[in-house]
Formats: structure tokens, sequence, C-alpha cells
């Protein structure tokens, strides 16, 4: 009777041994499962906080560049955004690499053109000039009565022809003009190619345009690239 007792009293605690474990390693597997969520949301929240500084710097410059109302430098944003997507170690080389350009260029000293005054530079300005010395050749833009006799000719010529407009096909300077106008509007850098064609009198008339327009493309290139 004693023993069958000690049996039952021995069952009985095993049973509760049993079941402490169980409990036990049912408690550390909640207490590791706890401890990777714990782990994943830390990440997860650095990851947010990290791409919130990222885009915040990124806001920055392109508010300060492509959005800007009027021309201004924008050093301190480049710099900025550089030295996060730096710091974070998960921004690739060749993005890296773009911004160490741009950095290195003398646009974020002297700021980009907004978009609306390249198109007004260009209507008002810049058109009717290369419209004037259109039809002098390459060699008359040279001093001399030559040279001078040249520009007078094609500046009246100049004024009795008809504008042209659109995707006009031609190499002529008022046809490239016509196509870069065309375009200027929603593709700048297609603009900008079509004026590269240009030459001799035009393509100097075009000089401090083009270089307004390619710093705002360069600019604009170096935004688009991947940051994060």
């Amino acid at each position: 009777m004693q023993r069958r007792w000690l049996r039952e009293v021995q069952i009985h605690v095993e049973e509760e041994r049993g079941g402490r474990l169980a409990k036990l390693e049912n408690l550390a597997t909640d207490l590791k499962r706890l401890e990777r969520i714990t782990l994943d949301n830390a990440a997860y929240l650095d990851e947010n906080l990290r791409l919130h500084a990222v885009w915040s710097a990124l806001r920055a410059l392109q508010t300060a560049t492509l959005d800007a109302p009027a021309r201004q430098p924008f050093r301190d944003e480049l710099r900025a955004l550089k030295n996060i997507a730096s710091a974070t170690g998960q921004t690739d080389n060749v993005t890296i690499a773009a911004l160490e350009s741009l950095e290195e260029s003398d646009a974020p000293d002297v700021g980009v053109e907004p978009l609306a005054d390249l198109v007004t530079w260009f209507t008002t300005s810049v058109v009717p000039r290369v419209s004037a010395v259109a039809l002098i050749p390459d060699h008359s833009s040279q001093a001399g009565p030559a040279g001078v006799l040249s520009h007078l000719a094609s500046s009246l010529a100049s004024g009795l022809r008809f504008r042209r407009r659109g995707l006009v096909e031609g190499d002529d300077p008022l046809s490239v003009m016509a196509r870069a106008e065309y375009y200027l509007n929603e593709d700048l850098d297609s603009a900008a190619r079509e004026l590269n064609q240009l030459r001799g009198p035009a393509k100097v008339l075009l000089h401090d345009w083009l270089a307004a327009a390619r710093r705002r493309l360069e600019v604009q290139q170096a935004l688009e690239v991947r940051i994060v």
C-alpha cells in the first residue's frame, strides 16, 4: 500500500515537473520570438529614420534648385544630402559619384535658372538674335566689311521670313531653333541637343543660354539617380 502510494506520488511529481519544463520551454520560445520582433521593429524604425533623413535632404535640395522661383546657391543643401547618403552606407557608388561631381562644379555656387526663365530668355532674346544671323555663312562671322554686310543682309532677310514653328525638317538654324522651341517646355535635354548642332554666329549667341541649360540638366540628372 505504501509502495503504491509512493509510486503515485512519484508519478504525480514527474508529471508536474514535465508540465513545468514544457511551460519553461514555451516561455523561452515566446521570449525568443519577442526578441526577434523587437529587433525587427528596431531595424524597421532605423530604416524609416534613414529614409526620412534622406528624403528630407533630397526635398530640400530640389526646392533650392529645380523648384526654386529664382536662381540661388545650393551648396549647403547638396553637402547635407551627400553626407547623409554617404553616412548610411546603403547608397550605391554611382549615386555618390554623381553628387560629388555636382559638388565639384560651379553649379552649387551659381544656382540654376528656373525652367520658366530659360523659356522666356530663349523666346524673347535668343530666338530674335539667332534669327538675325541665321543666314550668315560661318566664314563671314569675322570682323571686316564683308562680315558687316553679311550681318546686315541676314538681319534684313530674317525680318521678311515667317518664323518656323514645331517639328519642322531641316538643318538650317531657323529649323533647328523651331524644333528646340517645341521641345523646350517639356524636354530641356532634347532642346539642348538640337541647339548643339548649330555652328558659327548662331552657336556663339547661344553660348550663355546653353551653359545655363546644362547646369540645370546636370542638377536634374543628379537628383534622378537612386538615393535609397
